[in-house]
């Protein structure tokens, strides 16, 4: 770098001198600056709208293609203290009845007090099954069988109590030692007869030691009971229930069928085995749930109406024409509330006329206008009541006839609840439809190409490369302006030392005619 000999001998301010004339040098790099700025911030802008979009693409608008979605069923019950019901789209709609006959229930088991071990101490895990009074012999082993398989545990100097707990969780078996109860409790992990458990050992008496028996299980007629000789237990079930005539059985009291979940509650005649009278029945009452699509729709059309509303305001925004991004300079000239106002009419209007932007509001407005043939009959969502205003200003904001939160449709029919309860069939088929095409085109809009990536509304390749080739061009740039600077720096320090040898030629001549005369 030059070495700046700032107007020592001119006299002149040679850092303002090259000052000034960089600054029209640096214009062009500014320019460029100001490019990657408003590059910058509109990549942001639509990373935020794409993501909207994406949004209303993978949610409502996903929603509205599936003719499931139009299924939705509501289920009443004669008796909600002994069942709940819940329904899918499949499930018949009618009235239905239902008897409860049986609850499901897990098998638990709990063993006699044993309150400690051959020593006189505190059973715990760590307690030998020896010090209780089991034999080690090679013969001796305890056998579990439960619902996740069995296990076998041979008895040795060196097992424990905490082994045998252990063995029959591996089994399928909740087992645990209350210290203050002084009890074993042994329980399925699961409701349902297939979930029933026993457990035996080769020596006789052996789970005495242990407060327990040989617990086995018989199974009779589709029930299951169990021996365990003077143990308290409770005996494994599957619950039964009689359906429009059908008896069905379940692991748990939960039972689904014919597009029906029932979670039972209890049975409805006081009994878990007897037959249930007439007067017990339970009726059931699946009706097509109008509500429920008439709000999907409404959420859909907010949803879109919210989306277009905020496209077409970006796209129609005002003109920032002579706004640019501020320099330091300039920024330091202003308040912080006049440097967000900049900016903000700058970022307001960087997707005004965007060629993106205007495709994908057009493709929305063009397949939501679109129409349906069903039954050699054209449709649209005008017929349903659903269409655009006259006002020009919203650009093909929708509204839906009669809805009471929208002021400007308010007091008309409501033709979209009359066509729900009337023919949901052909309301589903249409709407359906439009979303489906709807969303076809989206997702064709999102491929990726050489310009854009997958699921991208807007060309983000091709602003990456923008970018990177404005950054280049800057780096460029600067070292042309750095070169540039120490070339004036340069001129000037030369100019300043051949000012510097006039000056000394110039006294040396002076001293010399001085001294002569």
């Amino acid at each position: 770098m030059s070495i700046k000999l700032s107007g020592l001998i001119s006299g002149m301010d040679t850092d303002s001198i090259v000052t000034e004339l960089m600054k029209a040098e640096r214009m062009k790099s500014t320019k460029i600056e100001n490019k990657v700025t408003k590059l910058e911030w509109k990549q942001d802008k639509w990373k935020t709208l794409n993501s909207k979009i994406y949004s209303f693409y993978t949610d409502s608008l996903s929603k509205m293609r599936f003719k499931g979605s139009y299924n939705t069923k509501d289920v009443t019950s004669s008796d909600d203290s002994k069942v709940t019901v819940t329904a899918d789209s499949t499930a018949s709609v009618g009235t239905q009845t239902l008897k409860i006959k049986q609850l499901a229930s897990a098998q638990y088991v709990t063993g006699t007090q044993v309150a400690a071990d051959d020593n006189g101490k505190a059973i715990g895990r760590s307690t030998l099954l020896t010090d209780l009074g089991f034999s080690d012999a090679d013969s001796n082993t305890i056998i579990i069988d439960g619902g996740t398989g069995q296990e076998f545990l041979e008895v040795g100097t060196d097992t424990t109590v905490g082994n045998f707990i252990d063995a029959c969780k591996k089994a399928g078996v909740n087992a645990t030692y209350d210290s203050t109860q002084k009890r074993f409790f042994l329980s399925s992990l699961s409701s349902g007869i297939a979930n029933a458990f026993s457990l035996e050992a080769t020596t006789a008496d052996s789970l005495t030691n242990l407060g327990l028996t040989d617990i086995t299980t018989t199974e009779s007629d589709g029930k299951v009971t169990v021996d365990s000789g003077s143990l308290s237990h409770i005996d494994p079930s599957d619950s039964i229930i009689e359906y429009n005539g059908a008896t069905l059985t379940g692991t748990t009291n939960t039972i689904t069928a014919n597009g029906l979940t029932f979670n039972l509650k209890g049975v409805t005649d006081g009994s878990s085995t007897e037959d249930i009278s007439d007067d017990k029945v339970i009726n059931l009452s699946v009706t097509n749930n109008t509500q429920a699509v008439y709000d999907m729709v409404k959420s859909f059309v907010t949803g879109y109406n919210e989306l277009l509303k905020e496209m077409n305001n970006e796209y129609n925004a005002d003109s920032a024409k002579g706004y640019d991004p501020l320099t330091d300079d300039e920024k330091e000239a202003m308040t912080d509330t006049q440097i967000e106002k900049w900016e903000t009419k700058i970022k307001d209007s960087l997707l005004r006329r965007d060629d993106n932007l205007n495709s994908v509001i057009n493709l929305m407005r063009t397949e939501m206008g679109g129409n349906v043939t069903v039954n050699d009959k054209s449709y649209s969502l005008s017929t349903f009541g659903i269409g655009t205003s006259s006002i020009y200003t919203e650009k093909g904001l929708l509204h839906i006839d009669g809805n009471s939160e929208d002021s400007s449709v308010s007091g008309t029919t409501d033709k979209l609840k009359k066509a729900l309860s009337e023919d949901p069939d052909t309301v589903t088929s249409v709407l359906s439809t439009l979303a489906g095409n709807l969303y076809s085109s989206m997702t064709d809009k999102m491929k990726s190409s050489s310009i854009k990536s997958a699921l991208n509304f807007y060309n983000d390749k091709e602003m990456t490369k923008t970018l990177k080739d404005y950054n280049s061009s800057l780096k460029t740039m600067e070292t042309k302006l750095t070169t540039l600077e120490n070339k004036y720096y340069k001129q000037f320090t030369a100019m300043e030392s051949a000012m510097s040898k006039l000056n000394s030629q110039s006294s040396s001549l002076t001293s010399l005619l001085g001294g002569s005369s």
